[in-house]
């Protein structure tokens, strides 16, 4: 995938740069995005990231927060015709900033008061793993407004992406493979050290740690070639497969709260903990792990609450029915999953679906099952 001098044009001329993996917390676009981010650094850029959290097991990529750009300019705008504030003081102490305003006219609702980032419009942004920018950024552009009609290079691996991008660098392979040869059409020796680590990361991720049947001859070559340029693989490895504490008491709540649905053939558990907000496909594929070290073979479908703006259901379904796996990822809303069938792993599917109501969720896949 050779870029066009026009984008490689923008890309070196470009001195603020928006880089934006999918908010689905999905691993393999933080990642991706986060060898980005090194890469653009290595040439100078200013780099905003921008992602809500990471999770535990990417820690050894993220580099420290100081290092990271974020938008700076936070703007709090109080209509006028809601109410004239007279006079405004702060208070700033080791635990918190208060910001007293006095009203002289009208009166103060929190619902009528404006938050967001005045940060001047980047010159390029780069997209990872999105499939519908707008409907990502939805519920934040009184936010980040700042980000609209800046030129978008948008790189996606899912067939239903919408090429919302000025520059659509999409393919049927990993986000790893593709961010490679960006990279290696602006300079192919930035490929070392942290954005190496980064690629290969990412690579396992999609790969399923070469278990998957996308995994080919090219993989295990690329693998190879990020080794040799400074991936550290067992690190990695360690990282990226260890059992933390929370997942731990993620595995235990799911088989505590397992129950036998005979009808239609299915062991379910819905878990409406606090605890278990901020999981996603991480923790997922940490369960799926366990399941199959047990040699669990009855279909499974957990589900949980995410703390995402959006109120969002997520879980996964784990059978060795790939039909009902590939009936189960055709009927998930575009634009909250990974994309229909690409969505489904070795074995199992991730599952993303905005909601609020986790039994509504429960009994719609249920009824598919039928």
């Amino acid at each position: 995938m050779e870029l066009s001098d026009e984008l490689k044009k923008l890309i070196n001329e470009a001195k603020n740069i928006c880089v934006i993996p999918s908010q689905n917390n999905e691993p393999e676009s933080l990642s991706a995005a986060l060898a980005l981010f090194y890469t653009l650094k290595e040439l100078g850029k200013n780099v905003n990231l921008i992602v809500e959290e990471f999770p535990e097991k990417l820690n050894f990529l993220v580099p420290p927060l100081d290092f990271i750009s974020s938008p700076k300019n936070f703007v709090i705008s109080i209509p006028r015709s809601l109410a004239d504030i007279s006079q405004i003081y702060y208070e700033k102490s080791e635990e918190n900033l208060k910001i007293h305003l006095t009203v002289d006219r009208g009166q103060l609702k929190k619902d009528g008061v404006l938050f967001y980032f005045s940060d001047a419009k980047p010159d390029a942004i780069i997209t990872l793993g999105i499939q519908d920018f707008h409907k990502q950024l939805s519920d934040k552009l009184d936010s980040f407004g700042f980000l609209l009609n800046s030129p978008i290079i948008n790189i996606d691996n899912h067939q239903e992406n919408l090429k919302f991008g000025n520059y659509n660098l999409l393919k049927g392979s990993s986000l790893s493979e593709i961010v490679i040869e960006v990279i290696k059409s602006i300079d192919e020796k930035l490929i070392k050290g942290n954005i190496a680590n980064c690629l290969l990361v990412s690579l396992i991720i999609y790969c399923e740690n070469f278990k998957s049947v996308k995994t080919n001859p090219e993989v295990f070559q690329l693998s190879g070639s990020l080794i040799r340029n400074g991936a550290h693989y067992q690190q990695i490895i360690e990282n990226l497969y260890k059992a933390t504490d929370k997942e731990i008491n993620f595995l235990e709540k799911v088989f505590q709260n397992l129950k036998a649905d005979t009808e239609n053939n299915v062991s379910v558990a819905t878990l409406e903990f606090d605890d278990f907000y901020n999981f996603a496909e991480t923790e997922a594929n940490f369960i799926i792990e366990k399941i199959k070290g047990l040699g669990i073979r009855n279909n499974m479908l957990v589900l949980w609450k995410s703390h995402a703006s959006a109120s969002t259901i997520k879980g996964f379904f784990y059978s060795k029915k790939t039909d009902l796996l590939h009936k189960i990822a055709e009927s998930q809303p575009f634009g909250f999953a990974q994309g229909k069938k690409s969505l489904v792993k070795n074995d199992w599917l991730f599952i993303s679906i905005p909601e609020q109501d986790i039994r509504s969720v429960k009994n719609s896949i249920l009824k598919l099952l039928q």
